[in-house]
């Protein structure tokens, strides 16, 4: 049988109250635990961006997946590993929920280069 899919989203999520928690040094692990996640459930990441305050993530995925099971694995992964690492009492937390956007294939390309673009776009918002 051959099957053929192409389901693409553009995912969003923000820390608490919109915090800039993300330093320079927490982006490897968020990275990491967001492509750990995709692997988890599933989810092909294409491509990130990690700001200060928010997370952008392209993806591909099957219609048995559930975008809300992936952005929790990488939700929760990310935040405990960063969590973990830090030497201070400040926190990542994110805020509760996220914003999915579906994309044709037409529009992938377009939306990697606007996830490339985003420390361009939002300058005040690149983790230092």
């Amino acid at each position: 049988m051959h099957r053929a899919c192409g389901l693409y989203a553009h995912v969003t999520w923000h820390t608490y109250r919109r915090m800039r928690t993300i330093r320079k040094y927490d982006v490897p692990a968020i990275v990491e635990a967001v492509l750990e996640a995709g692997k988890r459930t599933g989810v092909r990441v294409h491509a990130q961006a990690v700001l200060s305050d928010h997370v952008h993530v392209l993806i591909a995925y099957l219609p048995t997946v559930t975008i809300s099971s992936f952005v929790r694995h990488a939700k929760s992964e990310s935040s405990r590993r960063v969590n973990v690492a830090r030497k201070d009492a400040q926190r990542l937390q994110w805020s509760r929920g996220y914003y999915v956007g579906s994309l044709s294939r037409d529009h992938v390309g377009a939306t990697r280069t606007y996830i490339a673009r985003q420390s361009q776009r939002h300058p005040e918002l690149v983790p230092v």
